[in-house]
């Protein structure tokens, strides 16, 4: 018998949800707290939004009791200079790159801010599950961030947005704001762009007085391997402000408990380029699809899997497609089958090992 080809296509699921025990974000739990700012006990390996400006130092992350042991707190802040009679609120929030600041001379018309770098990394997560409280005054008029994004390459840039609409000139490598051109973009122009891989943004104006699990899907921009990633924990509206507008005293945000998940779903198949409506990813079962109901030829058979398609809004209501990512052949192997005769057999592992999933497609004409 003639075994004939078709190329069918697999779309991953980010609904898996089993904690992991490996390629996890450093210190995850919040237990490392050696280091000090102002005398406040600070993250070893996360910094805050900390300001040191002008002799006076303001601190925006403290250790607290935590859902297990310690968690991190965030909070926005007034902050108050006398001697330069500066007074605004500033965004409190947590990150693996480091928060900055910058002033040019005594203008205060030129500050800025943003983040900068993050870790080295090379893991595709499909989801980050957070734990958090968000308390404050403001809550229901002000967003607050839970962040990922990963890229490959070296963003620079030497302007970027100040406090007053225009470009203050600060020369930064691997800023938030170059790095998410499509969603949170640099301005004043990107001077050296990066490869963006992927990016999971939850944003939200609500109150939660109890601990609160709350999972964000990671969507992928293409199938690279990233070479660093970052995450943001924000209190407040940053990164949707990149300067002092839309910040409220006291607005402040627990996290605890970050895990990151990945899964070994498949999300939607399609056979020669036609998805298939029929299937059903939940299933590990023997499925059948017809080929004379897709319109499909069977001239021969390319099997490919992508994880992390949809679509995430930026902060001026437009849309960024993310189209996903294919899979390596350590994530997917595939057994192939017959036309009106045995089933394909398809294997999908999640990156970590966590999980596995067996999918059987009993293909005919």
């Amino acid at each position: 018998m003639k075994i004939e080809r078709i190329n069918i296509t697999i779309i991953f699921l980010f609904a898996l949800l089993q904690p992991l025990s490996a390629q996890q974000l450093p210190d995850n739990h919040f237990e490392n707290w050696s280091d000090k700012f102002k005398n406040d006990a600070q993250l070893v390996d996360w910094h805050g939004s900390n300001v040191y400006q002008v002799g006076s130092k303001f601190t925006f992350m403290y250790q607290k009791p935590g859902r297990t042991g310690f968690c991190a707190y965030v909070t926005d802040r007034s902050i108050g200079i006398p001697k330069l009679n500066l007074g605004a609120t500033g965004p409190g929030y947590m990150s693996l790159g480091v928060p900055w600041q910058y002033l040019k001379g005594l203008n205060l018309n030129s500050a800025t801010a943003g983040t900068e770098g993050g870790i080295n990394w090379k893991y595709r997560p499909d989801t980050m599950s957070v734990w958090i409280k968000r308390v404050g005054p403001a809550t229901d008029i002000e967003d607050f961030h839970l962040l990922y994004y990963s890229w490959i390459g070296t963003a620079k840039s030497s302007q970027y947005k100040n406090k007053v609409g225009g470009c203050t000139t600060t020369e930064r490598i691997n800023e938030e704001s170059d790095i998410r051109s499509a969603t949170d973009g640099n301005e004043c122009g990107i001077d050296q762009p990066v490869k963006q891989v992927a990016e999971g943004w939850y944003r939200a104006r609500a109150k939660y007085n109890e601990w609160t699990q709350i999972k964000v899907p990671i969507l992928y921009k293409n199938d690279g391997r990233p070479t660093m990633c970052n995450v943001i924990f924000s209190a407040g509206n940053y990164p949707a402000f990149r300067a002092n507008d839309g910040l409220y005293d006291g607005n402040a945000l627990y996290v605890d408990d970050v895990e990151l998940i990945y899964s070994s779903r498949i999300d939607k198949l399609t056979i020669n380029g036609k998805e298939w409506k029929g299937f059903n990813p939940n299933s590990e079962k023997e499925q059948v699809v017809k080929l004379s109901e897709l319109g499909v030829q069977t001239s021969e058979i390319r099997i490919a899997g992508y994880r992390g398609i949809g679509t995430l809004i930026n902060i001026k209501g437009e849309k960024a497609k993310f189209n996903g990512r294919k899979l390596d052949t350590q994530e997917m192997t595939v057994m192939p089958g017959e036309i009106n005769g045995k089933p394909w057999v398809i294997t999908v592992k999640a990156e970590d090992g966590s999980s596995a999933h067996t999918y059987k497609v009993r293909v005919e004409r």
